[in-house]
């Protein structure tokens, strides 16, 4: 895979269109003003957009369609599995994944457009399928990039000017495995059009809570759909519509031989292996963007909404049985917002970049928990459950507005300042900040450039909190919070140092390199608890993160590698907010010692090569290692590190039959030495389940291109 690091101001080159391509070539990057000629093709619009807001000496990966082409599964990869192919992204459970020692706080946009917040879930509402390019926008980000600064991840969704046809695709193999696919694009005059649609089913839905090869009653279901039309209304104007829905049904596995802890009347024995606990997640957007450019002036506006939920449905029995407590969750949010730009030159030397965003969100919990009475000890008072209902709303604002400008000081020196101000306006919650962010980006020479920059960064907690009401109404039952501590999350305030050099040392091998500082306080993370998978904030007084990146590429003719590795140490002291979610014992040892965050990965590595022979046959190899993340009593220890390893081939067969422009066959193997390894073992900070990374999987699809 080609991860490509960018300095400054960047105009992406197309691929080269290939029945079977390959990697991208290292693109060079230039610091000069944008000047905005006149647009006369969909090809420069997307050029434009991609100049309103660029990274402007932030660190940048992109990753294209040859690339994603050339991962183990491909298009039927999860999303999450294309980021990790990126520097300093670490694996984790439930398909998530941490940027530079951060849990979640990424931004993610499509075409330019930023999507709301969802719930914290771990349904994977992305298709990789909809993806012609997607880069990750670290480090210090200019003023454009707001709340949720960890990471950009920026998508650049298929057009049907590109695909012109169709392309019908069916993949599986191990654990039932069953994905068919479906997607096709094109154009009517002005009107650009592009959809895709995919449903899955697996007996891998979650990770393994076991070493077994099969986990137990883990079951999932998948559908997807994503549409994209777009309509120009002349050579410098046009409005774009994005819709997407994802619904994702998941077993909660099981662990066979537990010891039941609670007596439920009429059920004296139990089996553990046959808890039923299920849940479904559903995630709906819409997106209306309408770009225009006047001369010299770009600009793009974009109104957006987005609905979601996560409903978790117990076992009413076994639940009680074995943990005390059988509690049913609705979790819903309802998001609307509006994103404003624009870029204008001004004279030979200054690029003027502004912009606003402002976001409702309403959020609101339901439950339904059976749980049993017991004495001040904990022990259990009767056998006989009764019900606790629970039912509350809140409402978020989030609003921001930015002003910069990118200063060409000589031919080789361009700084890029500015300023934001943001506020957050919920429930449980009301805060502002004036963030400054600055950043020098040198082109040392044609084959080297080196950037510094510092950010100031505001990030508002979810519309997430558990009220002071609610925690009392389970004293006294066998569901009882640790303690009475019940602090709102508030916005984390932060200051952000990246440094990097980029050397290009032959036209077909770069190197880069990053380190990264980062000192905030109201420091945001997020934690499991309870059985229902739904992420909740909590926070620590104060905290840093900092590490290191090292990347390198290399293409020769058919032939490509990438290496990626991260350094990454962070710390943390004082949890203040959501205490109760806590032993008391953890919470007086981190008030007077400094912890590491439960999602760190100190080391990580993640490299591939591929090779294309007689240009249409590729062969690929792949594999990531991480140190493993944190464990046991106040994050004190350390998983073990793992070593999964993946190869792959694909062959493209070009059939003579009218309408059909080719058929690919595609073999793959995950985790070929089927490597036993622990993502998580149920302990540390906000940690509720153990999950084992996937053993050795077979994997074939076949598409057919039309």
């Amino acid at each position: 895979m080609s991860v490509i690091y960018i300095s400054s101001c960047l105009r992406l080159i197309a691929e080269e269109p290939s029945p079977l391509p390959g990697r991208d070539p290292a693109q060079s990057a230039t610091n000069a003003p944008v000047k905005l000629d006149d647009v006369i093709v969909i090809g420069d619009l997307d050029a434009v957009r991609d100049q309103i807001a660029p990274s402007l000496g932030a660190v940048t990966y992109r990753i294209g369609q040859a690339q994603i082409q050339a991962l183990p599964q491909g298009e039927n990869a999860p999303f999450s599995q294309v980021l990790l192919r990126a520097p300093g992204v670490v694996a984790d459970s439930l398909g998530e994944v941490h940027v530079r020692g951060e849990h979640g706080d990424l931004t993610y946009r499509v075409n330019g457009v930023l999507l709301p917040e969802g719930l914290n879930g771990f349904g994977q509402e992305l298709d990789t399928r909809l993806i012609d390019s997607v880069t990750l926008i670290d480090g210090s980000l200019p003023a454009q990039f707001g709340f949720r600064t960890a990471g950009i991840v920026d998508v650049t969704t298929k057009s049907g000017n590109k695909l012109d046809g169709g392309e019908a695709s069916v993949y599986g193999g191990s654990y039932d495995t069953f994905l068919p696919s479906l997607q096709f694009g094109g154009h009517e005059g002005k009107l650009d059009y592009f959809a895709t649609g995919s449903w899955k089913h697996s007996d891998l839905g979650i990770e393994n809570p076991t070493s077994s090869v099969r986990p137990l009653h883990d079951f999932t279901d998948q559908g997807k759909a994503f549409a994209s039309l777009a309509y120009q209304f002349d050579q410098t104007s046009r409005l774009s519509l994005l819709l997407n829905l994802s619904d994702a049904d998941f077993q909660l596995p099981n662990t066979s031989g537990l010891a039941q802890n609670f007596q439920l009347a009429g059920h004296p024995t139990a089996d553990s292996a046959g808890v039923n606990e299920n849940q479904n997640e559903q995630n709906y957007y819409a997106v209306l963007a309408y770009q225009k450019t006047a001369g010299d002036l770009a600009l793009q506006i974009s109104a957006y909404t987005r609905y979601g939920q996560i409903l978790f449905q117990p076992d009413p029995i076994n639940d009680l049985i074995f943990q005390g407590v059988a509690g049913q969750a609705k979790n819903s949010f309802y998001a609307n917002g509006l994103q404003f730009d624009l870029s204008t030159p001004l004279g030979e030397h200054h690029v003027l970049r502004a912009g606003l965003l402002g976001d409702f969100t309403t959020e609101n919990l339901t439950t339904d928990t059976a749980v049993f009475p017991v004495d001040p000890s904990g022990l259990q008072t009767s056998d006989q459950p009764f019900h606790i209902t629970d039912n509350h709303s809140l409402a978020g604002i989030s609003a921001g507005f930015y002003l910069q400008d990118e200063w060409k000081l000589t031919e080789k020196l361009t700084f890029n300042y500015g300023v934001r101000y943001d506020r957050f306006d919920a429930t449980f919650d009301h805060e502002g900040q004036a963030s400054p962010r600055a950043n020098f980006v040198w082109q040392i020479s044609d084959a080297t450039s080196a950037h510094a920059g510092y950010s100031r960064y505001f990030t508002p907690p979810s519309v997430q909190y558990i009220a002071p009401e609610t925690i009392k109404k389970f004293n006294g039952t066998s569901n009882e919070p640790f303690n009475q501590q019940d602090d709102p999350t508030r916005v984390e305030r932060a200051h952000y140092f990246d440094a990097g050099l980029s050397r290009q040392i032959t036209s077909a091998w770069q190197v880069t390199a990053d380190a990264f500082y980062k000192q905030a306080r109201n420091l945001i993370d997020l934690g499991q608890f309870g059985r229902a998978v739904i992420l909740a904030p909590f926070s620590y007084q104060d905290g840093t993160v900092y590490g290191s990146e090292l990347s390198t590429t290399y293409k020769h003719e058919s032939f490509s590698t990438f290496a990626n590795f991260s350094y990454v140490v962070t710390s943390a002291r004082d949890l203040n907010s959501a205490q109760f979610e806590f032993p008391n014992n953890e919470l007086a040892y981190i008030r007077s010692h400094d912890v590491n965050l439960d999602h760190e990965g100190r080391y990580t590595v993640s490299a591939g090569a591929d090779y294309t022979w007689n240009k249409n046959t590729r062969f690929y190899a792949d594999f990531l290692y991480g140190s493993g993340l944190r464990k046991g009593f106040a994050n004190t220890q350390q998983l073990p590190g793992y070593f999964p390893v993946s190869l792959g081939a694909a062959h493209v067969f070009h059939p003579k039959i009218s309408h059909l422009r080719n058929v690919t066959l595609r073999l793959d193997c995950l985790n070929v030495f089927d490597e036993v390894y622990r993502l998580r073992d149920g302990s540390g900070l906000g940690i509720a389940a153990s999950q084992y990374g996937q053993r050795r999987t077979f994997l074939a699809g076949l598409t057919v291109a039309f």
